[in-house]
């Protein structure tokens, strides 16, 4: 086996423990208020406060302007930053914004 094709073995590994120890999460927030931005803002503050980095988000505004309004937060966080996370969520919903928050581990 030649040298480059062992350290790219070795890497792979490495990369595929590191990928095992990621947890994914989704947040889904529900809100009256048709107007998100401020509460996208302060969420994201909030996570990038705590080093936890959002690798998708989706708003989902309702038919009419009394519906509510989702946004769903998906996140790879490593499992010692779980804590964070939870602490995150029990937040948001003290938020005057926000009706309920969903949140939930992906497998």
């Amino acid at each position: 086996m030649r040298f480059p094709n062992i350290l790219g073995a070795w890497g792979g590994k490495a990369a595929r423990a590191s990928r095992k120890q990621l947890r994914s999460y989704r947040l889904t927030i529900f809100s009256a208020n048709p107007r998100l931005d401020r509460l996208r803002q302060h969420l994201h503050a909030e996570l990038s406060a705590r080093d936890l980095r959002i690798s998708q988000m989706r708003v989902a505004t309702a038919p009419t302007h009394d519906a509510v309004h989702r946004m769903s937060i998906t996140l790879q966080c490593p499992a010692h930053l779980g804590s964070a996370l939870n602490a995150i969520a029990q937040g948001l919903g003290k938020h005057p914004d926000v009706q309920r928050v969903q949140y939930e581990q992906l497998h």
